[in-house]
């Protein structure tokens, strides 16, 4: 079975593990202190201490990567904690540790960020024009991926929500909340674990994917929809005119390996 390594084996990370090591796949899982080792190692992980800084790499990532078949970079930027964190410099370090002998594929997720909030409709071939420096970076290390060719995917993901986490938690109450009418760009963990899941074993390299659920309702009418049903107090919406319309679109997923959304709704009662 192919050796796994994910880079970055937190909310997300840690989720597609436990689904790739009940298919008998070996893993191996960075986390950025040693007292994660333990919960890592409970559930067959193989844990390694590794911290992406701007100047280099905290820790053995050489080995970390050593024959692995398979990375998954999945640590997000850190921007918006850090605005001087540097993404890119970050992902090169990563790409610099592989041994240019290795027949490694790369599994990299970024985020539907690349795009501009008001580009539209969007799919996979459209051109990200992104408006802040956390979607330029986003971009950016896309491409440093691509460079790889054949060898490499990216998986855009959008909103993630599941497991405890919706984002209709932050906005209940709110007052002044923007674009009502902006389509939700949402999608639940259980699905991104299995589209995840799907390209790796379905051998899909060389190809930009967007992970993020079919179902775009209007903000302002999907989150005081939530909020009522879980005895929440719901957000009162801005009716100043945004040009939010970014709406990410799934065109390939379907048609390539058969993938059904099954929680398209994004539900708070699904978290």
């Amino acid at each position: 079975m192919k050796q796994v390594s994910i880079l970055g084996c937190g909310w997300l990370g840690k989720a597609l593990a436990k689904t790739l090591l009940e298919k008998k796949y070996p893993i191996r899982g960075s986390i950025q202190t040693a007292e994660k080792s333990n919960a890592l190692k409970a559930i067959g992980i193989s844990p390694y201490v590794i911290r992406l800084e701007n100047f280099g790499v905290v820790g053995d990532l050489k080995s970390f990567v050593a024959d692995t078949d398979i990375l998954i970079t999945a640590f997000p930027p850190g921007i918006r904690r850090n605005p001087e964190a540097d993404y890119v410099a970050r992902i090169n370090h990563v790409l610099n540790s592989i041994p240019s002998h290795f027949n490694c594929n790369i599994l990299h997720l970024s985020s539907i960020g690349v795009f501009g909030a008001s580009q539209g409709n969007v799919i996979e071939t459209d051109s990200p024009k992104p408006e802040n420096n956390v979607g330029k970076q986003l971009l950016e290390a896309e491409k440093a991926v691509m460079r790889l060719g054949r060898n490499a995917s990216v998986v855009r993901l959008g909103g993630l929500l599941g497991d405890g986490r919706h984002p209709v938690r932050q906005l209940a109450g709110k007052s002044n909340v923007a674009a009502p009418l902006a389509p939700t760009n949402l999608v639940h963990q259980s699905d991104v674990v299995s589209f995840l899941t799907a390209i790796i074993e379905k051998n899909l390299w060389g190809e930009i994917f967007h992970c993020v659920s079919p179902l775009h309702q209007h903000r302002g009418v999907f989150y005081k929809q939530e909020c009522i049903a879980n005895g929440l107090t719901p957000p009162d919406f801005s009716s100043e005119k945004t040009n939010r319309t970014k709406k990410v679109l799934d065109t390939k997923s379907a048609p390539l390996f058969d993938f059904v959304y099954e929680l398209p709704e994004c539900r708070f009662k699904d978290c």
